[in-house]
C-alpha cells in the first residue's frame, strides 16, 4: 500500500511539473515573440515536446491515445521545417507535409468515438464552414499562387473542427469534449490570422496574437482529451 501511494504521489507531481514547464515555456515564448530578435525560435521548438511529454506521463491508456503524440510530433516537425521554410522550398514542402500528417492524428481522435449523428447536425457545421471560408475570401486577392494550398490547409482544419463538433455532439455534457472543440476554434483563428499576417501587406496582426492562439489550440485539445479519458473511466 505504501509503495502504491508513493508511486501515485510521484506520478502526480510529475504531471504537475511537466505541465508547469509547458506553461512557463509557452509564456516565455509569447514574451520573446514581442522582443526583437529570433530567441523565440528556441521556445517554439520546445512547445510541442513539452506538451507531448506532459501527455505521455498523464494519459492512462496510451494504446487508445497515441494519435495525440502522432499529431504533436507532426506539428513539431512541421514547425521546425517552416521556421526556415521561407528560405527553402524543400523545407516548406516538408513542413507542410509533416503538419498535414499531424492533422490526421487529430481527425482520427475526434472521429473514432462518433457512432451516429442526428440530421440537424449538418446545420451546426455551417458556422465553422463560414468562418473558414471568410478567411479565404477575405485574403484571396493577396494569396495569389498560394490560394489553393492555403484553401486546402484551411479545409483540413475545418474538418478537424467539424469532427470535434461531432464528438461534442455525442458527449455534450463532457467538459473534456468542450475543451477539445474550443481548441479547434483557436486553431481556425490561428491559421487564419497567421495567413493574413504572412501574406497580406495592409494587415499586420502580429505574432503576439497568432502564437497564443496556436498554444491555446494544442493545449486545450491535449487537456481536453485527458479530461475526457478520465470522464469515461469514472
Amino acid at each position: 500500500m505504501g509503495t502504491f501511494l508513493k508511486s501515485f504521489s510521484e506520478k502526480y507531481y510529475l504531471k504537475q511539473i511537466t505541465f508547469s514547464i509547458h506553461i512557463i515555456n509557452a509564456i516565455t515564448h509569447v514574451i520573446l515573440t514581442n522582443i526583437p530578435g529570433n530567441a523565440y525560435v528556441i521556445t517554439k521548438i520546445l512547445l510541442m515536446p513539452f506538451l507531448c511529454f506532459f501527455f505521455l506521463v498523464t494519459v492512462k491508456d496510451l494504446k487508445k491515445g497515441w494519435y495525440i503524440p502522432w499529431a504533436l510530433c507532426g506539428l513539431w516537425l512541421g514547425n521546425i521545417c517552416l521556421i526556415w521554410g521561407e528560405q527553402s522550398k524543400l523545407l516548406f514542402f516538408f513542413g507542410s507535409a509533416f503538419t498535414i500528417i499531424g492533422f490526421f492524428g487529430y481527425i482520427w481522435i475526434f472521429m473514432r468515438p462518433v457512432k451516429k449523428l442526428s440530421a440537424w447536425f449538418v446545420f451546426l457545421q455551417i458556422p465553422i464552414i463560414w468562418s473558414c471560408a471568410f478567411f479565404i475570401l477575405f485574403m484571396k486577392d493577396d494569396l495569389n499562387q498560394m490560394l489553393i494550398p492555403i484553401s486546402l490547409y484551411m479545409t483540413l482544419i475545418a474538418i478537424i473542427s467539424m469532427m470535434s463538433l461531432a464528438h461534442l455532439h455525442t458527449a455534450v455534457r463532457s467538459l473534456g469534449a468542450w475543451f477539445m472543440f474550443i481548441g479547434t476554434l483557436f486553431y481556425i483563428a490561428e491559421n487564419g490570422l497567421y495567413t493574413a499576417n504572412h501574406y497580406m501587406i495592409n494587415y499586420t496582426f502580429g505574432v503576439n496574437i497568432v502564437h497564443p492562439c496556436f498554444i491555446m489550440a494544442q493545449t486545450l485539445i491535449v487537456c481536453g482529451y485527458l479530461l475526457r479519458e478520465r470522464e469515461i473511466l469514472r
